[in-house]
């Protein structure tokens, strides 16, 4: 991917990827370090996201991520242990997800791909491109030629049609 492709694309998402560092992050110069950290890496790996559906889903989910890694780091624990004692140590661990409930996730999250295969077209596209490529509306319904609202309706009722048939149980 050449400098101005790359411009285009990514470098307007310098907004999109701070706000998502700042939300997760609660730190507005970490977010800051965060934001160039994540365009420096996408501009070092710019050839191979030649492929990317949805840049900014793409850089989304990679923000997200680094994030997460930071928030789990050894330096920000010890810092969050000094500001608030070990309360919120014990309410941080409250939160996390008993084995129990991880099992029911990965079982309705496999529950869910089961049933993505048994729909047909044009439904499984449209699922795939909303859910899982994170694709707009707008977006889903240009690449698959569709009109927009046929695009809402149809989600709108897969979604129904999902936790009736899936999450009920």
């Amino acid at each position: 991917m050449d400098r101005v492709t790359f411009n285009k694309k990514y470098l307007p998402l310098r907004d999109v990827i701070y706000r998502v560092s700042v939300t997760l992050l609660a730190d507005d110069e970490l977010a800051q370090d965060t934001t160039q950290e994540i365009l420096l890496k996408l501009w070092e790996q710019r050839d191979t996201l030649l492929d990317i559906l949805s840049p900014k889903a793409f850089a989304i989910r990679i923000t997200r991520n680094k994030c997460l890694d930071i928030l789990k780091s050894p330096r920000i624990q010890k810092r969050e242990r000094g500001e608030k004692g070990e309360l919120a140590l014990l309410l941080q661990e409250d939160n996390a997800p008993t084995p129990y409930e991880s099992l029911v996730n990965k079982n309705r999250a496999e529950r869910l791909l089961q049933w993505v295969e048994t729909l047909k077209e044009p439904q499984k596209s449209i699922f795939r491109l909303r859910h899982y490529d994170m694709l707009s509306n707008t977006e889903t319904a240009e690449k698959l030629g569709l009109q927009e609202s046929t695009v809402r309706s149809t989600i709108s009722r897969l979604r129904k049609e999902a936790r009736n048939s899936l999450f009920e149980k």
